[in-house]
């Protein structure tokens, strides 16, 4: 059993990536707007720029961790990263400067993930560490989205807040290398595998590709959900609100659940069970337009399972490999991220608020098949080997 404060760096670290993300994404661009500021390509490159940073860069990290095992230094890099993207921002003097402390610290930011979940899986029973991990970070989301606006409302300005959870971040870093060696002797040194390239791309790039178009079916939906349902399904703004705050909370609760079901169904099987959630929730809101509807599809949590699931099944894929795969996933989430609210805005600015439904529910019906397809290889894989 490792140390109690060894078993908290992943889920810290998670934590801390979430909060500093979904701050400087959601109330960045918003408390610009509210300045007087009318540069909205620029607003929409803030909301992208750490995901695209994540998918170029996690699968670096990832890799060296494979490589190296330096867990605390590859987290202290990614801590460092975010306090360079808080810090920048804050006393950055206009919109390309925060542009630039984003790219820059998105380099080593997107070390951060990798290493608390290649830390997690590294200990005994990883799958439960792994799980609590992501707790942590659903608890960061749902932080950095209730904290930053009390704040505000108690007059503290949000440029002032960052710098302050800058200056936290810095010291996490030190307090990770200042615990270099107990988690390296934890986590144990890197096995390394005799095979060539990344083993995640090999053996489960069919069901890699099944939860992009999960996370994508996610995104095209999130982007544009609260200007659809306050203004094409004219729903209150509490009720907005309310579902932001609640698909948060009620998804942190749902990640012991979900590490519980995926291992009682295995991983693939759950996969399938969110592809067609996903599925069946959109064609419902597609036929049957309405705000409650909406708000139900919104809060039901089932990236929970997705995220749980998906995490176990690449570490599984490639068990030596579980910094690669932890980077491939987040690589995943990344292009989701980045890809998602582009495609949502050109394709609701073509064809209107009344379509956005279409575009999920189409990707929705697509997600099924990589996963489908990996099954029946697997199958075809098992009977060949008998």
């Amino acid at each position: 059993m490792p140390p109690r404060n060894l078993r908290w760096f992943s889920p810290l670290a998670l934590l801390t990536r979430a909060f500093g993300q979904i701050v400087i994404i959601s109330y960045v661009p918003l408390s610009l707007a509210r300045s007087g500021s009318h540069f909205y390509l620029g607003f929409g490159l803030i909301y992208a720029l750490p995901f695209v940073m994540q998918l170029i860069f996690a699968p670096l990290w990832g890799h060296l961790l494979d490589r190296r095992g330096n867990v605390a230094a590859v987290a202290a890099v990614g801590y460092s990263g975010y306090a360079l993207m808080e810090l920048g921002t804050a006393f950055a003097p206009g919109i390309p400067a925060i542009l630039v402390a984003l790219a820059a610290g998105g380099v080593f930011g997107a070390a951060l993930s990798p290493a608390a979940k290649w830390h997690s899986l590294r200990l005994p029973d990883g799958a439960t560490h792994l799980s609590r991990a992501l707790q942590g970070e659903a608890g960061g989301w749902l932080a950095g989205a209730i904290v930053p606006a009390a704040l505000s409302y108690l007059g503290v300005g949000l440029f002032h807040q960052l710098a302050f959870i800058g200056v936290a971040t810095l010291l996490l870093a030190a307090l990770s290398l200042g615990s270099a060696a107990r988690l390296q002797a934890v986590a144990g040194p890197p096995a390394r595998p005799q095979d060539g390239g990344p083993a995640i791309l090999r053996s489960a790039w069919l069901p890699l590709f099944g939860v992009l178009l999960q996370f994508l079916s996610g995104e095209v939906f999130f982007s544009f959900y609260g200007v659809y349902l306050t203004t094409y399904l004219k729903g209150p703004l509490w009720l907005y609100s309310l579902t932001l705050a609640g698909t948060t909370a009620i998804g942190l609760w749902l990640y012991t659940p979900a590490l519980r079901l995926s291992r009682r169904l295995g991983s693939e099987r759950v996969l399938l069970a969110t592809s067609l959630w996903y599925l069946l929730s959109y064609l419902a809101l597609y036929l049957a337009p309405s705000a409650p509807l909406a708000a139900i599809v919104f809060t039901v949590p089932a990236f929970s399972f997705l995220r749980v699931a998906a995490s176990l099944a690449f570490a599984q894929a490639a068990p030596n490999r579980s910094g690669t795969a932890m980077g491939a996933f987040d690589a995943a989430e990344g292009l989701a991220c980045s890809l998602g609210g582009p495609i949502s805005g050109a394709f609701v600015g073509a064809l209107g608020l009344v379509a956005l439904p279409v575009l999920p529910l189409a990707v929705s019906v697509l997600s099924p098949w990589p996963l489908l397809l990996a099954r029946r290889r697997q199958a075809a894989e098992a009977t060949t080997a008998d």
